[in-house]
C-alpha cells in the first residue's frame, strides 16, 4: 500500500508516532500551534527537494535527520537552543509507506537528541518529487543573538566543524548510486566520514551556544561552504576577510584533497565566527580553529593567501543558482 492509499491523516499519524511532540495546541492537532511567550527566539526554515538536494537513494532515516539538521545548523549560528519545529511535505503517490516511516524515525531521532519537539505541519500530494520543508525555532542562549554583522577589524576568523568533507561525500555518493535509483531505507553498511557528513550531517549546536556565551562578535552557518558563505559574513560586517589556506586543519577523511577544493565545497554545516584576538585561545578549547583574520574593507570581501602570499582559489565556489 503506498502513501496515497493510506491518506494524509495516516501519514501525519505515522510522523507523530515517531517524532516527539507536545499535546495540542502546543503540538499537532489544531489549525495552529500555540507558542509560549517569553525570551526572544530565533526562527529559521529550509527546504529539501528531490533531484536538487537529494536522490531517492538517500537512506530515508538519514534524509529525515538531514531535513531537521540543516535547520538546527542555522539556529546554532545564532546561538539558539532548539525548541520546536514544523514539517511540511509534498509526497508523491508512489512513495512507499516504509520510506515515510523511516524518514520520520530519522527526524525523530535527531529531535530527541537535540531536545526539540514537533509542533505541527502539513502534508500534501506531489505530482512529482518529494519535497520537505522544516521550520525550527528556539530561545537564545543570551539576551542578544549572534549575528553576521558584529565583526570588527582585527578579529580572528575561526571555524568549527569539518571543512569540505560533505563535498567529498557527495562525490563518493554519486559514484555509488544512480540518479534514477529506487527509494532506499537501509543506509550503507560501511559509510565513510565524508559520506556521513553529506548524508547525515551533525549541526554545531554546542559550538553555536558556546560562541554566543563566550563573546564572539559575529558568526554564520557554513551551509554553502567557506567560499560561498564567507563573502556574506564579510559584507554583513563591512570587512575584508583574509583566509590562510595553509591553516586548514588536516583531515584524515580527505586524503589528497586540496585546501582550495575544501574551501569550495558546499553543505558543510559548520560554523564560522569572528572572535577578538584576546578570546581566540578560549575558542580553541571546544574545537574552533583559526584560519584567518579580519581587516577594514579593502575593495574585496575575501582574500586568500598561501605561504603568506595572496592567491586565487583553484576551484569554483558552490552556488545554488547560476544568475548573471
Amino acid at each position: 500500500m503506498n502513501a496515497a492509499e493510506r491518506g494524509e491523516a495516516a501519514l501525519i499519524e505515522a510522523m507523530k508516532a515517531r517524532v516527539p511532540h507536545r499535546p495540542s495546541p502546543a503540538g499537532p492537532g489544531d489549525d495552529c500551534a500555540i507558542v509560549d511567550s517569553g525570551p526572544a527566539r530565533a526562527l529559521t526554515t529550509d527546504a529539501l527537494v528531490e533531484g536538487v538536494h537529494f536522490l531517492r537513494a538517500h537512506p530515508a532515516a538519514w534524509l529525515g535527520h538531514k531535513a531537521l539538521a540543516v535547520n538546527l545548523s542555522d539556529l546554532a549560528a545564532m546561538g539558539a537552543t532548539p525548541e520546536a519545529f514544523t514539517v511540511s511535505a509534498a509526497v508523491p503517490g508512489s512513495l512507499p509507506v516504509a520510506v515515510w516511516e523511516a524518514l520520520a524515525d530519522g527526524l525523530g531521532g535527531l529531535a530527541r537528541a537535540s531536545g526539540c519537539v514537533l509542533a505541527g505541519g502539513d502534508v500534501v500530494r506531489s505530482p512529482g518529487p518529494l519535497m520537505l520543508s522544516v521550520t525550527a525555532w528556539g530561545p537564545l542562549a543570551a539576551p542578544r543573538p549572534l549575528t553576521r554583522h558584529g565583526g570588527a577589524p582585527g578579529d580572528v576568523l575561526m571555524v568549527a566543524g569539518a571543512i569540505g568533507r560533505s563535498a567529498a561525500g557527495l562525490a563518493e555518493w554519486l559514484a555509488l548510486v544512480s540518479p534514477d535509483a529506487a527509494w532506499t531505507i537501509a543506509p550503507p553498511e560501511h559509510a565513510s566520514p565524508a559520506l556521513l557528513a553529506h548524508l547525515r550531517p551533525d549541526p554545531q549546536l554546542a559550538a553555536g551556544r558556546f560562541a554566543l556565551e563566550a563573546g564572539a562578535h559575529a558568526a554564520m552557518d557554513l551551509s554553502d561552504g567557506l567560499a560561498a558563505d564567507l563573502p556574506r559574513l564579510a559584507r554583513a560586517s563591512d570587512l575584508t576577510l583574509v583566509v590562510d589556506l595553509d591553516a586548514f586543519p588536516d583531515d584524515p577523511a580527505l586524503p589528497g584533497v586540496s585546501a582550495d577544493a575544501r574551501a569550495c565545497g558546499g553543505e558543510d554545516y559548520g560554523l564560522a565566527a569572528l572572535v577578538s584576538r584576546a578570546l581566540a585561545s578560549r575558542f580553541r578549547a571546544p574545537g574552533f580553529v583559526a584560519i584567518g583574520h579580519a581587516l577594514p574593507p579593502a575593495g574585496h570581501l575575501v582574500a586568500y593567501q598561501r605561504a603568506g602570499r595572496p592567491t586565487q582559489l583553484a576551484a569554483a565556489a558552490f552556488t545554488h543558482f547560476d544568475i548573471d
